[in-house]
Formats: C-alpha cells, sequence, structure tokens
C-alpha cells in the first residue's frame, strides 16, 4: 500500500490559488409587520419525560458504621437527537448523564466524619416523538455527479477533462435543555465485617429527568396567525405575496440541479 505523504507533522499541503473571484447576493429578510424581522429562534420540538433504572455497586474507602449524608447532582454529559428516517415525526434520542454523590460517613460511634464522593454514570438510548417538525437538509460530498465530456474522435469520454459539484447544507443542531431531575432510591448496605461496619453499598436507582428538544429555526411572523384580540390588529398580509426563505431557494436550486424529489 502507497503511503499518503500529503500531510505530516499534522498540517497538510496548501495549493497556490491562482484566481479567485467572488459573487454575492442578499435577499430581504421576509417580514415586514410595521418593521418587524424575522426571527431565528429555539423552536420546543417536544418537552420530554425519561425514566432511567440504575443498578451501581458503590466501595467505600475504609469500613462504615453508619451514613450521615448523602448529597446527589444529577448532570447530563451527552443528549444528542438525531431524526429518524424509519419513523417520521420522531427522533432517535442518545442520554449519557452522571448521577455524582457526596457521601458523609462515620467509622466508629464517635470520631470523625468522613468525606466520600463518587459518580455513577448511566446511559439510554430512546425513540421519542417530536410534535414540531425538526428540519434536516442532507448533504452530498462526494463526486458522485460528474461532468464528463467528449473527446475530440466522438468515441467515448475526455480523460483530460472532468468536473463535478458537492454541496452542504449546516443544519442547525437538535439541542437539549434539561428542567428536572430526581433520583429515587433504595441502598442495600452489604460486606460487613465483625464490627458491625460495611465496605459496599448496592444502590437501586430510578431516575426521572424532564428536559426540552429545542432546534433553531427560522420564524417568519406573517405565517403566523394574526391575534384575535386586541382593540386595534394590524392588517395582515396576504401569505401568497410571501416571499421564500434562503432555505427554501437553495432547496429548489438542488432540487432543478440534479432532479431530487
Amino acid at each position: 500500500m502507497k503511503k499518503n505523504t500529503g500531510c505530516s507533522n499534522g498540517s497538510c499541503d496548501i495549493s497556490k490559488a491562482r484566481t479567485i473571484d467572488c459573487f454575492t447576493r442578499s435577499f430581504s429578510p421576509v417580514a415586514d409587520i410595521q418593521k418587524v424581522p424575522v426571527y431565528d429562534v429555539p423552536v420546543v420540538l417536544a418537552e420530554v419525560e425519561l425514566q432511567a433504572d440504575v443498578e451501581a455497586d458503590i466501595k467505600f474507602p475504609t469500613p462504615a458504621r453508619e451514613i450521615k449524608w448523602i448529597r446527589k447532582n444529577v448532570s447530563l454529559k451527552q443528549c444528542k437527537a438525531i431524526p429518524s428516517i424509519q419513523n417520521p415525526g420522531y427522533v432517535k434520542l442518545f442520554i449519557t448523564g452522571v448521577v455524582h454523590k457526596n457521601i458523609q460517613y462515620v467509622e466508629e460511634c464517635t470520631g470523625y466524619v468522613m468525606d466520600f464522593s463518587t459518580d455513577i454514570p448511566f446511559s439510554c438510548n430512546q425513540q421519542v416523538q417530536i410534535f414540531n417538525k425538526a428540519f434536516e437538509f442532507l448533504s452530498n460530498k462526494s463526486s458522485v455527479h460528474e461532468r464528463r465530456f467528449l473527446d475530440h474522435t466522438g468515441h467515448g469520454a475526455d480523460s483530460t477533462l472532468g468536473g463535478s459539484r458537492t454541496f452542504e447544507f449546516y443544519n442547525e443542531p437538535i439541542e437539549c435543555k434539561l428542567l428536572f431531575s430526581e433520583v429515587n432510591e433504595l441502598d442495600l448496605f452489604k460486606e460487613f465485617n465483625r464490627f458491625g461496619q460495611f465496605e459496599k453499598i448496592t444502590e437501586k436507582m430510578e431516575i426521572t429527568l424532564i428536559f426540552k428538544l429545542l432546534q433553531t429555526q427560522q420564524f417568519n411572523p406573517k405565517l403566523s396567525p394574526p391575534p384575535k384580540k386586541g382593540p386595534c390588529p394590524l392588517p395582515w398580509p396576504s401569505q401568497k405575496t410571501v416571499e421564500k426563505t434562503s432555505r427554501e431557494r437553495f432547496v429548489e436550486k438542488i432540487q432543478g440541479m440534479y432532479r431530487i424529489r
């Protein structure tokens, strides 16, 4: 196998560009209700309640006679959502979290209070229904759509000339916003010694999380229903005059080029 010598020491070769021309085209934001702009706002796709059943063993650094205090904190280390292809209207949710516990205990009937902290990880993969649409557009980064030209003989493709066209959509990710957590647990004290001290706790926990799934989307006030109450409602423009958003223009352009339906 031939070694790739294009990159060394973490840096790649840089090719010199001979000519660069840039062109721009701008579009007016699509909304003008007394100068109200178009917004990019976090749209709540769903509010989710998730329950995770976790069993874990906690080993104490020294034998304990009695637990004095346990403080718990729940945090999410990962919360990723992918729109499901097999089930439209749902997302595949990947959750990784940690229950951080600070345990204070005593080793004897009298003496100092010992302090001990530990993290208990948990993970869930679930399918979750969403009630507002999540927008996602796929990219085509490989040279599937190539340009080929006839050679001078007219009998085949020109091997000295070619090209391709690729495109990428940069989608807004689906984010999680944790609102509430609860830990309901049962502690089983184990591995007692002859002095009545225990060295391990087996915990059976029910972890409840309530969070929102949000995606930043472009909001057009013209497409929202007008307010029903109020002394002087503003005149509502016809939706027929509303222009297309930039993403809609991009999608139509790609569909026209590659005839994607």
